[in-house]
């Protein structure tokens, strides 16, 4: 059996938190610049990231906006779940949204924040959610939610690494 070497503890994401309450973060060799541009490409990232399927924005004030997403994933059991969200944009440095109205979701807030560091920034995606499902599969969820959070950071930290 050939040994496998370990991920750079940067690479790593690094996931807090459990029942719906979570912060996730990890390293990217990028520009702040960059990082913000790949994260309000708003509907680029649709189809990229493993749970949006589809993402329109619907309008636009400012630094407010108001996004309509579809998620599909693991966690949502196959079914599409649509889920309107204000977003407030802080650029280049942070972007908060909360729920407006949606299926199947009581609650949907958080903010991504992008800190200068030396070699890049980090990126950090503290996010609760709060489904509507029944107390008996909730633990299934949260485990499937926790594995798309962290496939969804390495994913937009491969992105963002990426020549603009």
């Amino acid at each position: 059996m050939t040994p496998v070497a370990a991920a750079a503890p940067e690479a790593r994401v690094l996931l807090k938190g459990k029942a719906g309450t979570y912060t996730a973060s990890v390293f990217v060799a990028t520009t702040p610049k960059r990082a913000w541009a790949v994260l309000t490409n708003y509907e680029g990232l649709a189809g990229q990231l493993p749970d949006l399927k589809a993402s329109r924005l619907l309008k636009r004030q400012g630094s407010k906006l108001e996004l309509e997403h579809t998620y599909q994933a693991p966690y949502t059991f196959g079914r599409r779940i649509q889920a309107t969200l204000a977003m407030t944009e802080t650029p280049i440095r942070q972007l908060s949204y909360t729920l407006i109205r949606g299926d199947q979701i009581r609650r949907l807030q958080g903010n991504w924040t992008i800190t200068t560091v030396k070699g890049g920034v980090q990126l950090r995606h503290q996010i609760q959610v709060d489904p509507e499902v029944p107390a008996i599969v909730r633990p299934i969820y949260n485990d499937l939610f926790e594995a798309n959070l962290q496939q969804s950071m390495q994913i937009l930290k491969k992105i963002m690494e990426q020549p603009g």
